[in-house]
């Protein structure tokens, strides 16, 4: 049994590492949007995988278990790496997602990525679901072996991808995956085996190259760099994977190409130096791109640049400082450190999530010498976590100023979690984190789009910050904000802990006149010169000092709202209501292409529940194959159906609570995807010596759903004030200590399955493959449903409905039980 506890662990650990390096691929490739519509069918692959267990059960017990499972592997080593090459190449485009409803090639584009994601999850859905229809008495160790599998797997996807990158990772895996095809179906020869397979493995990864030549969307845009420029205008530095995806540097050679870069996003490339040096530009996944200015001397050398101070409208904030301690969230190329410090910023700490850009920045990385060492000037430190991390762990007025350019966080975005453009910097408990660390006279210098004609971003920002403002116990809030439109579109925001004076405020003003920005708040200068009826931003100042928000989230068309960590969705500002499934707009993260990502995804999970559950069930119950006693039936699917979604309610709200304990998202999911998944293998393993103890079933059952909802109401209530209480402590520690946390909570999840799974394998074993794939399907449709309930109600609404979800578990289990009698 060794052998087969091995084969399902290392099967588990290949499915849970290609999922997450399918998602790298597509990130790459595409917006995350489109990678959440084509995900789900890995998962739904396991309840295909499945069903074709069912209907082969008759042909597969007379086969021999090894050659099942020896071919199986050998398939799903070949299909992987099929898959991998098929997406790589295949035209994926966010296009095809808004159009899916009006355009039938959008509709086959979808289909074959569809297919070309199916076929190796159902292969692998297929052999687990085959060894443990087979071996039903003994499913509680092998769904420990599986969980373990998995939660290994999401722990070394860190190793593999940092190690191998993508395409060598994935080969290895599927070089494994036929080492064990051919040890099982050969088993005298396998040190023979296992001698050729090791010797093989160097030569396959000098012979097959990294793959770079991935087909883009071409709605990438202008940070496409190889979609947007001739090849002789731009060289590629680096081109480096890591677990949010590929970092890639491209030196602009051709001065036509760095003007008409810069000119797109001018707020971003503007430094003090005149005139500008050479600039080398920063994309993940071909999106977040940010310049590295050539600062070296040798590189200010060449262009006989100066440095000059208050050149630039990004330098207002300087204007009310003299020497200043700053903090800025989001580094990226070291521009916004190198501005600090030419106005003589005393302590400058930085946060940049992208390990690849702190690598290449730090000493020793390739731009380095090119960046004229930026991340290492006087008194400069950048830490590679995430920005609310790094405040929360700062003192009481302490810094000056904190500085958040642009920081649209797109790296975590398309980090492959079921979260649809969250962010942690742009919530009221971040504005009172940063107006905790500033000083009395410190400022908050946000920088966003504006959209003058109905303001959205900066309209919110602005909403939150007088929300967080007036928590702190201002009296007069809108005193303290100051907004200017900069070469329009972009929008520099000054939030000052206490009111901005009459002095200040004109020399900000003044400054702004200076700088191609004009004052939008406070006055009414920016509506007159673009003539707009009215300041949106003085009448919601009036309003919200009056008490009369109400109608601003009836009747302003985009949803403005003060969002919170509990739901942090920032950029959603597009409202349910007005959404067009026929006419859907999209460009970069805006539009309603996320609602119509949801709703399809949504709709593809319930059609394939019919086909590949419910229909399978109407069918066996017409064949008559030692069918469920009627009796059961429905209690049956909504056991199995609870599990599916109660464990995804919990998980996707574990994910995001501890985003800001960890210090990045990616790591939240990776750890506590694996933790969850361990803690739920060992509770498993456990459930044998559990039911020496409990004597019944029955008493397990209700024993361990009082301890899960009681748990669950703790992590809502004390968890948040103890986990804030760790934010500076050692990386290590704080993984141990979120390993604490989710040790019970995955114990506890991990007896519902094998509970179940022993009760149909000792009445009805052919309901097995039944049970994985009822999992299976309502694990994908709750995985969508809870970040749209989310978005609307937060994620402590969701672990409250897993609470309900595990206590009608608790009693389908019951009448699963009675009807089985």
């Amino acid at each position: 049994m060794f052998k087969l506890y091995f084969i399902i662990c290392f099967v588990s650990f290949y499915a849970i590492n290609l999922e997450l390096f399918l998602t790298r691929i597509l990130s790459l490739k595409t917006w995350n949007h489109v990678v959440y519509i084509v995900i789900p069918f890995a998962i739904l692959g396991y309840g295909i995988g499945a069903n074709i267990v069912f209907i082969l059960k008759d042909y597969l017990s007379r086969l021999k278990p090894d050659k099942v499972i020896g071919y199986a592997l050998i398939k799903m080593a070949c299909y992987g790496y099929i898959c991998t090459v098929g997406i790589g190449y295949l035209p994926i485009c966010v296009d095809d997602v808004a159009q899916i409803l009006v355009s039938f090639s959008s509709m086959s584009v979808l289909l074959w990525a569809y297919t070309l994601f199916a076929v190796p999850f159902t292969l692998i859905g297929f052999l687990i679901v085959y060894v443990f229809t087979f071996h039903a008495t003994r499913s509680s160790r092998l769904y420990f072996f599986d969980l373990l599998g998995a939660g290994t797997g999401a722990f070394m996807f860190f190793f593999l991808i940092n190690s191998f990158q993508v395409t060598h990772s994935l080969l290895l895996l599927c070089w494994v995956c036929l080492f064990l095809a051919f040890w099982t179906l050969i088993p005298r020869k396998r040190i023979i085996l296992a001698v050729i397979f090791l010797v093989a493995i160097p030569f396959i990864f000098m012979t097959v190259p990294e793959t770079d030549d991935y087909t883009i969307d071409k709605n990438k845009g202008w940070e496409w760099i190889p979609g947007a420029y001739k090849p002789h205008q731009y060289e590629r530095l680096l081109s480096q994977w890591h677990p949010l995806g590929r970092t890639d540097i491209f030196r602009m050679v051709d001065p036509q190409a760095q003007e008409l870069l810069s000119s797109t996003s001018i707020g971003t490339f503007e430094i003090n130096v005149i005139p500008r040096p050479e600039f080398s530009y920063i994309t993940t996944n071909y999106l977040a791109g940010a310049p590295i200015y050539r600062l070296s001397p040798e590189g200010l050398a060449e262009h006989r640049s100066k440095l000059r101070l208050f050149s630039q409208g990004m330098e207002v904030p300087y204007v009310l400082f003299d020497r200043p301690d700053v903090v800025i969230i989001g580094t990226g190329g070291g521009r916004d450190i190198f501005m600090a410090k030419s106005h003589g910023a005393g302590t400058i700490l930085g946060a940049e999530i992208n390990p690849a850009i702190v690598q290449a920045l730090s000493p020793g990385g390739r731009m380095y010498e090119y960046s004229g060492g930026v991340y290492t000037l006087d008194q400069t430190k950048v830490f590679n976590v995430d920005g609310r991390h790094l405040v929360k762990n700062l003192p009481p007025d302490s810094f000056d100023l904190i500085v958040l350019n642009g920081v649209d966080t797109f790296s975590g975005l398309t980090s492959g979690a079921y979260a649809y453009a969250e962010s942690y910097l742009y919530t009221k408990n971040a504005l009172l984190d940063y107006l905790r660390v500033i000083k009395d006279d410190g400022v908050v210098n946000f920088n966003r789009w504006l959209f003058p004609e109905q303001p959205r971003e900066t309209l919110r920002l602005y909403a939150i910050a007088l929300d967080a403002l007036k928590e702190t116990g201002a009296a007069r809030p809108w005193e303290h904000i100051i907004i200017g439109d900069h070469v329009t579109w972009w929008s520099i925001i000054l939030i000052k802990k206490t009111p901005f004076t009459a002095a200040e405020t004109a020399k900000v003003f003044d400054y702004f006149r200076k700088h191609r920005t004009v004052p939008v708040y406070p006055g009414d200068i920016w509506t007159k010169i673009n003539k707009h009826p009215v300041n949106y931003f003085s009448q919601y100042a009036r309003d919200f000092q009056n008490d009369r928000l109400a109608k601003w989230r009836k009747n302003y068309p985009y949803d403005i709202s003060v969002v919170t960590d509990d739901a942090p969705f920032f950029y959603k500002y597009y409202k349910l209501n007005s959404f067009n499934p026929f006419k859907v707009s999209h460009h970069h993260h805006l539009g309603s292409i996320m609602f119509m990502t949801q709703i399809i995804v949504l709709l593809q999970a319930l059609v394939f529940i019919l086909l590949f559950i419910l229909w399978p069930l109407w069918l066996f119950k017409r064949t008559n194959i030692r069918a469920l006693p009627s009796a059961s039936i429905l209690p049956f699917i909504s056991y199995f159906a609870c599990l599916g979604w109660g464990f995804m309610f919990i998980e996707i709200p574990m994910m995001q609570k501890f985003v800001l304990l960890l210090g990045s998202p990616i790591y939240s999911i990776s750890i506590i995807l694996a933790m969850l998944l361990i803690s739920a293998g060992i509770g498993s393993y456990a459930l044998p010596v559990l039911e020496k103890i409990f004597k019944s079933h029955l008493k397990l059952i209700y024993t361990a759903t009082a301890l899960l909802v009681g748990y669950l109401v703790f992590l809502m209530t004390i968890g948040p004030s103890l986990t804030e209480q760790a934010l500076g402590l050692a990386f290590l520690v704080r993984v141990g200590i979120v390993g604490v946390f989710l040790l019970p909570l995955g114990f506890l999840l991990g007896l519902y399955f094998p509970l179940g799974l022993h009760l149909i394998g000792r009445k009805v074993e052919e309901a097995i493959p039944w049970a994985w794939g009822i999992n299976s399907g309502f694990s994908v449709f709750a995985s969508m449903l809870a970040i749209l309930i989310a978005q609307f109600l937060g994620f402590n609404a969701i672990l409250i409905l897993a609470a309900g979800i595990y206590i009608l578990a608790l009693f389908s289990y019951r009448c699963l039980v009675q009807g089985l009698q």
